[in-house]
């Protein structure tokens, strides 16, 4: 265990004590650093824990940009792999290894014990592995979804749609062996039959707090697979029947988001308190002025490229795309050439985060890297590409009106609380379920249609320039996009009331922190020598 950048009350044995601990990725470390920021302002000391790799990397963003917590302890377990291992590059292993660190969490929690009591662990949704350890040691455990609601309730109900006979899909045909969906990426191809194709598009009607347009097709793609015996399957297996006994769940979302959904909770948990946008805060000037503005987390993993905020002052107001796929999806070199070619073709100014990553083998494609090169050259006055960006600083900057995304869900709420509209491109897990929500059922953003190409999903440029310039629209020239900048104000305003004094999700964070603390009065862990 490795213990650094302690702050503030070190040693003390009074207040609360809160340790998080985040599922190693980006997409759940930011909020996981959210909520503990939100947890120190009500009087929470945290231990923060993340895996070795992530921590060394998080530690050092953080010391570049000069950024200190006060009452966060950053720590450290090894998650048991080698340096060189792919991790989420091979979802199913690392998850599997992840599964097995209840001993690490154990001994941990018996080393901060020594030092104070902890008032409850709160550990990521699908992080389960230090729930028996806590419980052990006679701690109380919350449930963190940094997921949406929508997605969570989706995989809680996986036992329904398998009675009612909606999962598994129809196996592939003789003929044609290989699944639709990939069993390492989790990307869902096109179906692989008639009935498979039948099964996709039927009605989703037996999902408790689910919107009547979701089909079945929109379900988390880990569920959409054609075999009743898979490691995702006997993962929420394990997972689910862990949820009610946890003291409480928090959702980083609101309720004037995900209102219908987080009220069909009660048989997943009797505690569900919805405490986002995480990325707002809500603070009283020196004249007694409450003001709710985003805060950044400090959360990156990667370098961030502050240089495109100068890049978008000189742009004018609402006058640029922000095209980002968050920090794991990966693409085909050809689907890169279409988006690439399609941006061109719009002719609307964009930021572009490509990273070193992105493709598969780019380095090897010699073809592709010309063509690329030309690319930038040709769209150099209009165009700026990053490795990474500031992301909320960028979403909440005038000169940005849209964002084409990947619809996972810290994306989704940082363009829902900056008031921006949203084109998406889905890939896995989440995504798929998130974007049907954007498209239908918030109407605050539109989706690319796909063609077939070889057996594969292609947006094809035509479509990305199509989509982008409807997006990209000047008021009072597109109906449909009018109104998703009217929802997404709306969306804007009531996340900031959500989270304002009074707000929904300010009475929800209230009623949490008197719930542990009532816990942590009325019991105290066994002691260790």
């Amino acid at each position: 265990m490795v213990v650094e950048h302690r702050k503030g009350s070190e040693g003390s044995t009074e207040g609360l004590h809160a340790v998080i601990i985040p599922l190693p990725a980006q997409g759940h470390i930011t909020p996981s650093l959210q909520l503990a920021k939100k947890l120190v302002a009500r009087g929470f000391r945290i231990t923060f824990v993340n895996t070795t790799q992530n921590h060394d990397r998080l530690m050092q963003t953080r010391s570049k940009n000069e950024q200190t917590d006060n009452d966060i302890e950053f720590v450290s377990v090894s998650d048991g792999f080698p340096d060189d291992h792919p991790r989420l590059r091979d979802a199913t292993a690392f998850l599997t290894g992840l599964l097995e660190m209840g001993p690490a969490f154990e001994e941990l929690f018996i080393k901060l014990l020594h030092k104070s009591p902890i008032t409850c662990v709160i550990r990521d949704i699908r992080f389960w592995a230090a729930q028996n350890a806590a419980k052990k040691l006679g701690i109380p455990v919350v449930a963190f979804a940094s997921p949406s609601a929508i997605f969570t309730q989706c995989q809680f109900h996986l036992p329904t749609f398998v009675s009612s006979r909606i999962l598994p899909l129809p196996p592939p045909p003789a003929h044609a062996p290989t699944p639709s969906l990939d069993a390492r990426t989790m990307i869902l191809g096109p179906p692989r039959s008639a009935e498979e194709a039948a099964a996709r598009q039927a009605p989703l009607t037996c999902l408790p707090g689910g919107s009547p347009t979701m089909k079945v097709e929109d379900l988390p793609t880990p569920l959409l697979t054609h075999e009743p015996d898979t490691f995702w399957y006997r993962f929420y297996q394990i997972s689910n029947p862990l949820l009610p006994e946890c003291d409480c769940i928090l959702f980083n979302t609101f309720h004037d988001l995900e209102g219908d959904v987080l009220d069909a909770m009660s048989d997943m948990n009797s505690n569900i308190f919805a405490v986002g946008p995480l990325i707002l805060n809500s603070t009283t000037t020196a004249d007694g002025v409450e003001e709710v503005a985003i805060a950044g987390a400090g959360s990156a993993l990667l370098d961030e490229d502050h240089l495109c905020l100068s890049w978008l002052d000189a742009r004018s107001p609402n006058s640029v795309l922000y095209v980002s796929f968050g920090s794991i999806a990966t693409m085909s070199v050809e689907q890169m050439q279409e988006f690439a070619c399609g941006l061109e073709i719009s002719g609307h100014a964009f930021i572009w985060v490509v990273r070193s990553d992105l493709i598969d083998d780019m380095c090897e494609n010699k073809e592709f890297e010309r063509i690329f090169s030309e690319f930038v050259e040709r769209t150099k006055d209009r165009a700026l590409l990053v490795s990474w960006a500031p992301q909320t600083a960028v979403l909440s900057h005038p000169s940005v009106a849209a964002f084409l995304t990947h619809c996972g869900w810290n994306s989704i709420i940082e363009s829902v609380s900056s008031g921006v509209p949203m084109l998406g491109w889905p890939q896995f897990y989440d995504q798929n379920t998130n974007c049907r929500y954007i498209t239908h059922v918030w109407k605050i953003g539109l989706q690319f249609e796909s063609q077939v190409r070889d057996g594969s999903a292609v947006v094809p440029k035509e479509e990305v320039a199509l989509k982008v310039r409807q997006i990209m629209a000047p008021d009072g020239t597109n109906m449909e996009v009018d109104e998703i900048r009217s929802n997404s104000r709306n969306f804007q305003k009531a996340g900031r009331e959500a989270v304002a004094k009074g707000g929904s999700s300010e009475r929800a964070l209230t009623t949490f922190v008197e719930l542990v603390r009532k816990k942590a009065t009325h019991s105290s862990p066994p002691q260790h020598r």
